[in-house]
């Protein structure tokens, strides 16, 4: 037997508590959950451990490892509601890896498992890996990786990119290196008797545990299983305290994953792995691992402590490899380390610098066939080149079969390689190639690259470069286009990818055609040809891949008869069935000579109002019903016009979903038959069925967005019982939509005996031309686009400023290199101020308030106000209006004289002259830690371009000299302080009385005899959110004479306030300064609206129900407990209380109030416009 990897301390084997431990006569699968203060993600984890679908007995071992927070009770529900499944152990904290031994220890499967409590296991995942590894006998089976956060947003993540191309069945390590790029644990799922058999433990008391135990695993296995599916999602977590290892900015961190890459190396070592596994993991190690200090954290902020901490830890890492294992690094990693290696410490932290901030240069000499880095003309060293330094860089912009082709096109080029001519580059090919990189059927078809400047315009210019310059490298000709005949694609036996060979100054470099661009050009659905069918997909990884299914059960014709499909199908097997894979339910079809069509009693079950009929069915057939495994998928070329149909009181839509033939059971909704734009309107025909089809009339509305107009549709088609057509012209004029950016088109239906509804206007699955794309017209363009996350794909159109001749990024950089450059060299427009406030989502705030003064006291200054886009008529005195991203919006960056702000001017083109005057007046006081305080939020060249904005500063307003001093940490600007207060500010003290109050409250429709109770809570994440308030019961217990208003944070809309008598949401049509005059009272929480208020003498309220993680998360810039000018509230019944009495507050909280007004107002008195325009303006005014 091998000897054990890691022991386990015996002290740590017993529990303090067993809350329950589940019984089962046998056990399939265990499941380690190891916890610790996790309450905001735990029941999205463990629900989605219930949806495995996992036969033969499923344990769940809960080890609490002494959590804080109320992890031990949600952890218990489970236990409770699911005692055959669900078991808890409550241990004194020992720390993940303690955790999951103790786990391991506590395993009853036949296989186990690791699952970290943040995450998420996609659906049935358990039971396919299952199903695998039951059938090859591997020792593990590892599954693809998503990384997500909270907002529903996920990418990929890297480390398993790099690991996961295809499927392989009892494979090696020897076979797959690549493999020890997944370092995870909690992807995969083991033999428990291989884990007890080498003592496959995880060490404890350090972090990045998995490394050290996973790795070494893929030696012991005597066979291995990769599933190229994803099956577990990776939580990235952007609300709540980070976790572990996403703190990366710690000296714990770093040692712990270097002592941990010593440990897989030497362990690779011991049990022999092959020589092309160490290669990969020295590769890994040296390009990814041990650079996450200067690569991934800021190192230019990091403390002298941990940066020699790195330089030790790197050299003695870099010591230990012999010369082949330190080639394994690309070219740029290999020169920094030689320096690292042979230069004294000094020199070394100014190349690490050098590289954090990405300032280093490499070329590429076509004679020598060598790359020469502007490392080795500071430190005169030579550095070989080799060819997995060309790293290719590639993108698919379209998959297109029409006739008899398919076409590919995209670019590929590699890096540093400059194509400046067709004489750079011979002759290229392509072959079609299987999973192993072999050849699999002949290609007939062509290849040709062409000239493509974007390519150049985006990716030719070096970090240190900006757009204005000349690009450091030039990839002109790189945009391939590849004709495949469809007679090809009928030779393939196995699936295929396409392999891109090309000579490159001379030097033979081969690529895979992968990194599809968002949308459906290159996604598109599969086709017949002759008796095979054909599916373009792709890898979890992304590479292009082919697969042809001869004779494939297919549809050949559908039809609707008698509220039921009649379906002709070919090459089907003894069953034919509809299949739910959400919930793997199949529905039987019924066999009707060669058709097949649905069952009465299946019709009924469809047409219900149940949740279990409203799925997406697909058609499967099969020998075997009870063999899921066995279940292949009928397929059919895609139809142009997939109209919707009724099932009872459903709507189904008959359509291809990912390939395959799908019907679609859901709510009634109306759908877009057909969707074309002339002479600046869109004309929609849509259907309505099902109880819609009893409509007298229908118009399109915009009630979601705000909006109050609405066009009338026409009936097209009539007919008792039949679905009808109609018809609505909908008008994309100028200024017609006000300043909404976004669209949401909804049908309002009239009936003659129900109420009238409304409801949000669905895509469909037909194909619509025009879908995803942008469409000129005058002064705006309309992208026509969809929300993907809605059923049945909900239309959504957005407005923007027509960018016509100024949107690819070669155009951009043509005219950044030429015009723009021009303007420069033309006098300042010295009486000419540009503003721009929040991003140009609305021009407000202290620059509103700097214009509203110059305007007020002199006729001198033209006024430029820059928009993030114009959609409607904008109008001021002596003011022009301007888009970012326009050729107008560049010509005054580079002539006006002034430029006002309350964040900054972010293109990294803009060249400010020295002449030229930014004021920055900043957007509130900065309560929490931002800008260079926040370590997380920065990596390296980031870093740099925000510190040059900054320096661009030549004043910043301060409120308080406090302030003064956090602004100087935060931003690193080199700008004159004006103790001046924030110009928004002054009409607080103008407006601030009775009679003012009192009409502000009339126009605002709320009540004008009742307390005014505001509620402005900050953004934890963007996007719609319910607050943390249970307002049903709040409108029961509020006080009669209040009345509360909930002004959300402008990143985020509310969800789940009610129609109350007593609460309302702030109306948009008034500002937050608005509010805060007519309020009596404020609740807030860690908001920068606390300062502004505090300027009127009014109590407030902080309702900090998520104190501890906030803080942990995010950090504030003082001690928010100890200076809060009011009472710090944890839940909802002590928010009450201190609403109901806040009256109080003034008094009780009297000294803290003067403090924090002193702290953090101190210069605020209602003049501080005056006082910035005559100490900025004071030479052009007069």
């Amino acid at each position: 037997m091998t000897e054990p990897i890691i022991h386990i301390p015996k002290n740590h084997d017993k529990p303090v508590t067993i809350v329950k431990k589940s019984r089962r006569a046998t056990t399939k699968l265990s499941v380690v959950v190891p916890m610790y203060n996790v309450s905001l993600f735990l029941r999205e984890a463990l629900d989605s451990l219930l949806r495995q679908g996992v036969d033969g007995g499923y344990q769940i071992i809960l080890i609490d490892d002494g959590s804080k927070d109320a992890t031990p009770e949600i952890a218990r529900e489970y236990v409770d509601n699911y005692p055959e499944i669900f078991e808890l152990y409550l241990f004194e904290n020992g720390g993940l890896g303690s955790a999951r031994n103790r786990g391991t220890n506590l395993a009853e499967g036949e296989f186990i498992t690791y699952v970290d409590p943040d995450d998420i296991v996609i659906d049935f995942s358990y039971r396919k890996m299952l199903n695998m590894i039951m059938r090859t006998g591997s020792d593990l089976i590892g599954g693809a990786v998503r990384r997500f956060n909270s907002t529903g947003e996920s990418w990929t993540s890297y480390v398993h990119h790099r690991a996961y191309h295809d499927t392989y069945e009892a494979t090696t390590l020897a076979e797959h290196p690549e493999m020890v790029w997944d370092s995870t644990a909690w992807n995969k799922i083991y033999r428990l008797d291989f884990i007890l058999k080498y003592s496959l433990y995880f060490p404890e008391k350090v972090l990045y545990e998995d490394m050290p135990t996973v790795v070494p695993m893929y030696s012991l296995a005597q066979k291995i299983d990769i599933f190229d599916e994803i099956v577990y999602l990776w939580r990235f977590r952007d609300i709540g305290a980070p976790s572990i290892t996403q703190a990366t900015g710690q000296i714990k961190s770093f040692t712990d994953r270097v002592k941990g890459m010593k440990f897989i190396l030497e362990s690779l070592k011991k049990y022999d792995a092959p020589r092309g596994a160490q290669d990969e993991q020295l590769h890994k190690m040296l390009d990814f691992d041990l650079t996450i200090p200067f690569t991934y954290d800021n190192y230019l902020v990091l403390d002298q402590d941990y940066k020699d901490v790195i330089y030790r830890e790197v050299k003695s890492f870099l010591e230990m490899l012999t010369p082949q294992q330190f080639n394994q690094a690309r070219f740029w990693y290999r020169a920094l380390y030689t320096i690292w290696l042979n230069e004294p410490y000094n020199l070394v932290q100014q190349a690490i610098l050098t590289y954090a901030k990405k300032e280093f240069h490499i070329s590429f000499n076509p004679k020598t066939k060598q790359l020469h880095s502007s490392y080795q003309d500071d430190f005169d060293f030579e550095l070989p080149t080799f060819k997995h330094d060309f790293e290719s860089r590639t993108r698919l912009y379209e998959v297109k079969q029409e006739d008899n082709v398919v076409t590919l096109d995209g670019h590929l080029y590699y890096q540093y390689l400059d194509v400046n001519n067709l004489d750079d580059i011979g002759d290229a090919e392509v072959t079609f190639v299987n999973k192993y990189g072999e050849t699999v059927a002949p290609f007939t078809g062509s290849i040709v690259f062409s000239e493509d400047p974007n390519i150049t315009a985006y990716s030719g210019f070096d970090n240190t470069q900006t757009k204005v310059e000349v690009p450091a490298h030039h990839y002109q000709y790189n945009h391939y286009h590849i004709e495949i005949p469809l007679t090809d694609l009928t030779a393939l036996t196995e699936p295929a990818y396409i392999k891109i060979s090309q000579v490159v100054h001379g030097m033979s470099l081969q690529a895979i055609v992968t990194e599809p661009l968002p949308g459906d050009d290159p996604r598109p659905e599969g086709f017949m040809v002759g008796d095979d069918f054909i599916v373009p997909g792709y890898s979890s990884d992304w590479r292009l891949k082919f697969t042809r299914y001869p004779k494939a059960p297919v549809v050949v014709s559908s039809r609707y008869y008698n509220n039921n499909y009649i379906w002709q199908l070919t090459h089907t097997k003894a069953h034919v069935a509809l299949w739910d894979d959400a919930n793997q339910r199949y529905l039987p079809l019924v066999r009707q000579g060669q058709n097949y069509t649905i069952s009465e009693a299946d019709q009924s079950f469809l047409g219900e109002a149940d949740p279990n009929a409203k799925r997406w069915w697909q058609l499967i057939t099969t020998d075997d019903l009870s063999d899921v495994t066995s279940y292949e998928k009928i397929r059919m070329s895609q139809q142009q016009i997939a109209a919707p149909q009724s099932i009872g009181a459903n709507m189904s839509i008959f359509h291809v979903s990912n390939h395959v033939a799908t019907l679609a059971i859901s709510w009634e909704y109306p759908i877009v038959k057909s969707f074309s734009v002339d002479d600046n309107t869109a004309k929609i025909q849509f259907w309505l069925g099902g109880w819609t089809k009893t409509a007298l009339s229908a118009k399109l509305s915009f009630a979601a967005d705000g909006l109050s107009n609405s066009y009338r549709a026409k009936k097209l088609t009539h007919g008792f019982g039949k679905r009808q057509l109609w018809e609505v012209s909908m008008p994309l004029s100028f200024g017609q939509y006000r300043d909404v950016a976004l669209l949401h088109p909804e049908i309002s239906i009239h009936f003659l005996r129900r109420d009238d509804f409304t409801m949000p206007l669905r895509w469909g699955k037909s194909v619509h031309e025009l879908l995803n794309k942008t469409i000129p017209m005058g002064q705006l363009e309309w992208l026509i686009s969809t929300d993907d996350k809605e059923e049945h794909r909900q239309v959504v159109l957005r407005q923007n400023t027509n960018r016509e001749g100024f949107r690819d990024m070669a155009d951009k950089v043509a005219f950044w290199q030429t015009d723009y450059l021009e303007y420069l060299k033309q006098p300042l427009l010295n009486n000419t101020v540009v503003y721009s406030s929040l991003w140009g989502d609305k021009f407000g705030d202290n620059p509103k308030a700097i214009y509203d003064y110059l305007q007020a006291h002199t006729q001198k200054f033209n006024h430029v106000v820059v928009l993030k886009n114009i959609v409607e008529e904008v109008d001021l005195p002596n003011t022009k209006f301007i888009s970012f991203g326009t050729k107008e919006y560049w010509y005054y960056l580079a002539r006006a004289k002034y430029f006002v702000n309350n964040v900054n001017f972010e293109q990294d083109e803009r060249i400010k002259r020295s002449s030229q005057v930014e004021i920055q007046t900043m957007h509130g006081t900065p309560l929490k830690n931002m800008g260079f305080n926040v370590l997380n939020e920065w990596n390296p060249a980031n870093y740099e371009r925000y510190l040059r904005k900054n320096l661009n500063w030549d004043y910043l307003t301060v409120p308080s000299d406090y302030v003064a001093e956090v602004a100087q940490d935060a931003y690193r600007h080199q700008a004159q302080v004006l103790p001046t207060g924030y110009p928004r500010n002054d009409a607080l003290f103008s407006r601030a009385n009775s009679e003012n109050t009192k009409q502000m409250k009339q126009k605002m429709g709320i009540p004008t005899n009742k307390k005014i109770v505001l509620y402005a809570p900050t953004w934890r994440v963007r996007g719609e959110i319910e607050l943390p308030i249970d307002f049903v019961q709040l409108e029961k217990t509020l006080d009669k004479e209040l009345y509360m208003i909930i002004h959300p944070h402008y990143w985020n809309n509310v969800s789940n306030v009610p129609k109350a008598n007593n609460i309302s949401l702030a109306n948009q049509d008034f500002s937050i300064e608005d509010y805060y005059l007519v309020s009596d009272v404020m609740i807030t929480d860690y908001s920068s609206t606390m300062f502004d208020y505090a300027l009127l003498d009014k109590p407030m309220i902080f309702y900090t129900y998520d104190y501890e993680e906030y803080v942990s998360s995010r950090g504030l810039n003082f001690d928010f407990e100890h200076d809060a000018p009011g009472p710090l509230v944890y839940n909802q019944n002590e928010l009450l209380a201190a609403i109901n009495n806040f009256e109080a507050i003034e008094h009780q909280y009297r000294e803290k109030i003067a403090n924090f007004k002193h702290k953090f107002i101190q210069y605020d008195d209602g003049h501080a416009s005056q006082k910035l325009v005559e100490t900025v303006f004071k030479d052009d005014m007069a």
